[in-house]
């Protein structure tokens, strides 16, 4: 049975009152309720794989459900996030940390070294940062560590001089928030939600990896459930370009939307380069590809997303299903519907197509007045053959 709210749970926004799952807002995550969902609707087996794993959600309601589960991301961002939601936690350590950072007294010791994100800060909300960072490092248990960061780069973005708005960073003074005050209170919200979250004992794999090039053991993954970067979204290279600016030791923001190998689309074509890891393509390209005549950024897009598809196909036991959630590209004039692609090179690959379910439409506009058309979000079900 499709949910009623389908057109919600393809988004994070349900997730934003959730416990653990709202520790690190992320945009272009789903709800916890669709992995609840497809778990029960697809009669999904464990272990569920997310190569895409983003912020965690898949995870950590595996691990809520108490499913073995395994994720990968690009980013170590959402590396991170995943990490630190899905732990299991001796509480103890995290309030004797807790209190010793507590007893604390920020003071300069020095500065991160990106000169253009440090601008977006006050220099006393900087100096606190770089000392709670420095003292973070120095916490012995990788556990609370990562817990702690977590805490940090969520307080980071909210102190910050800045808002994200759609695909970008925008400037936007803000009052002198305490540093000290929201980390600890960060961390203080962590710790109450772990006391009351109760989740079974199962720990999921999580490590950084590509998609494109990551190869599981054959046959050893009961299901996938996932969302792959959609189609020409920004949001994935820009937004979170301070928060891998100044923790990962990231100057360029490819990190998330990966797609799109140097060699298949030209740099006249207005795509950002980025080390094999190609991001949005610019909203002036006009390139087109010979052959599908969709525009270049989106052929290298779907040459990218066979090599994943064809990934888990290898990676998926015969009769296992792969969930996924996809969008469409908007291009300043034309939408280029994803899922229906998707589909048709699955099924090249060796998948059966088993639904297609719509959740919700987008405009697609252009200068933010003009339509272009719309373009569908959707839930796809593919299916391994059973041999």
């Amino acid at each position: 049975m499709i949910p009623s709210n389908l057109c919600d749970l393809v988004t994070f926004v349900p997730n934003k009152q959730e416990p653990v799952h709202n520790w690190l807002y992320y945009k272009e995550g789903y709800a916890k309720g669709l992995v609840e969902w497809a778990v029960k609707e697809f009669g999904l087996q464990e272990p569920v794989c997310d190569p895409f794993c983003g912020v965690g959600t898949t995870l950590l309601a595996c691990k809520q459900m108490g499913l073995q589960s395994t994720g990968f991301d690009v980013s170590p961002l959402a590396v991170l996030a995943s990490e630190a939601k899905t732990r299991n936690y001796d509480l103890g350590a995290i309030e004797k940390t807790l209190a010793e950072f507590g007893a604390m007294h920020p003071r300069p010791i020095g500065k991160f070294p990106n000169p253009k994100i440090r601008r977006l800060f006050r220099e006393q909300q900087m100096d606190d940062i770089y000392f709670y960072y420095k003292k973070i490092l120095e916490i012995t248990d990788p556990k609370v560590r990562n817990l702690f960061l977590l805490a940090l780069v969520d307080t980071t973005g909210r102190v910050a001089n800045v808002v994200k708005i759609g695909g970008s960073l925008r400037r936007q003074k803000k009052p002198p928030l305490p540093v000290k005050k929201l980390f600890l209170g960060k961390v203080k919200k962590m710790l109450l939600d772990l006391r009351h979250a109760k989740m079974p004992a199962v720990e999921p794999a999580i490590f950084t990896a590509d998609a494109r090039i990551t190869n599981l053991q054959e046959n050893s993954v009961g299901s996938v459930i996932t969302s792959p970067p959609y189609l020409n979204k920004i949001e994935y290279t820009k937004v979170y370009k301070l928060e891998l600016g100044l923790f990962f030791n990231s100057q360029e923001t490819r990190l998330r939307a990966y797609i799109a190998d140097e060699a298949a689309v030209p740099d006249s074509a207005g795509a950002e380069n980025g080390g094999g890891m190609r991001a949005h393509i610019a909203d002036g390209a006009t390139g087109r590809d010979s052959e599908t005549r969709m525009p270049l950024i989106a052929k290298a897009y779907f040459d990218d997303m066979r090599k994943a598809l064809r990934n888990m196909l290898h990676y998926l036991r015969p009769g296992g299903k792969a969930v996924i959630v996809a969008g469409g590209g908007c291009f300043p004039y034309e939408t280029v519907e994803s899922d229906d692609i998707l589909i048709k090179i699955a099924e090249e690959e060796g998948f059966r197509c088993a639904q297609k379910i719509v959740a919700r439409c987008i405009q697609c506009m252009r200068n933010r007045t003009i339509k272009v058309g719309t373009v569908r979000e959707s839930v796809i079900v593919l299916e391994k053959p059973a041999q």
